[in-house]
């Protein structure tokens, strides 16, 4: 009888352990308007990493316009920064703009990493023009560790940030392709919070001590 209570508290515990897992990873929405020119990908991770790619641009950047409108996306648990790969094509100086949750990204604290188009597989102007040049999440995650990062140039009258309605925007050089970092609690992303294993772990191990000591009495 000890042991089959035993191991019924056991896999209580373990459920419990699965749970808290599973509860924490749900998922945060969000929204995003957004037009570059010409090309862009987003993603999600934190100050170290970059974890996700959730978004793969496919348009021209006059498809982009015509055809804009929000896009809702989910920020995983434990990620707590968007980072916004913005491709130039070129022919003229490139451009993002677009809100975040509503909030226009010119408004926010954002970081503009250094030209990591050399990094990128197979990135050409042609792709890059026609909006549809797909980016790797591997590609990405090799260059992170080697780029540097400051603040983005400021524009109100380039033409592409004019014609795309947000007013102003950030511009960069042609055929460069720069991340763009934003932090989710500037646009009311709640961050959720993964516990990090070694404190489940020790957790589970507390509550199976707890559970032996019964068994033994």
């Amino acid at each position: 009888m000890k042991f089959k209570f035993l191991k019924k508290t056991l896999a209580t515990l373990l459920v419990g352990f699965m749970s808290i897992g599973s509860a924490s990873a749900s998922l945060i929405p969000f929204e995003i308007s957004m037009v570059v020119d010409n090309d862009f990908a987003i993603f999600s991770g934190n100050s170290t990493n970059i974890n996700h790619l959730i978004y793969q641009n496919n348009d021209t950047w006059t498809d982009q316009i015509a055809g804009l409108s929000t896009l809702d996306f989910t920020l995983a648990a434990g990620d707590d920064k968007f980072y916004v790969l913005a491709m130039g094509g070129g022919g003229q100086e490139e451009n993002i703009s677009g809100l975040f949750n509503g909030v226009n990204i010119t408004s926010l604290s954002v970081l503009m990493s250094s030209n990591l188009a050399p990094n990128l597989s197979g990135y050409n102007s042609t792709d890059v023009e026609a909006g549809t040049y797909d980016v790797t999440l591997s590609d990405v995650q090799a260059a992170f560790s080697t780029l540097t990062w400051g603040a983005p140039s400021l524009n109100t009258t380039q033409t592409v940030i004019k014609k795309s309605g947000f007013g102003s925007g950030f511009t960069f050089s042609t055929l460069n392709a720069h991340l763009f970092s934003f932090n989710a609690v500037d646009v009311g992303v709640e961050v959720n919070s993964v516990p990090e294993p070694s404190t489940l772990i020790i957790f589970a191990l507390g509550m199976i001590g707890l559970a032996s000591r019964r068994f033994n009495k």
